[in-house]
């Protein structure tokens, strides 16, 4: 499910995958701090990523279960990632 072009520095594993960075830009001009996020589309997991960086609480839903796995190994990775680097 991983495509190997890295654009924006991500790998992509949806066919219209956002960067992490245009979710961090629309949470920072629009959500408050105890907010609670919603994504009904989670397709890559950008949406998550974002949330989870910035601390916001977060529930996301992903009807196709093949995206779905694909966004939870990007998240076990970035969650290992952030505990390395901390």
């Amino acid at each position: 499910m991983l495509q190997g072009n890295m654009k924006n520095k991500e790998y992509r594993i949806h066919p219209t995958q956002k960067p992490v960075a245009l979710y961090t830009w629309l949470l920072k001009s629009y959500a408050k701090p105890g907010d609670r996020i919603l994504d009904t589309h989670l397709g890559s997991g950008s949406s998550r990523i974002a949330a989870y960086e910035m601390g916001f609480d977060f529930v996301g839903c992903e009807i196709d279960k093949d995206y779905f796995e694909a966004q939870e190994k990007r998240w076990e990775s970035h969650i290992s990632q952030m505990r390395i680097e901390v």
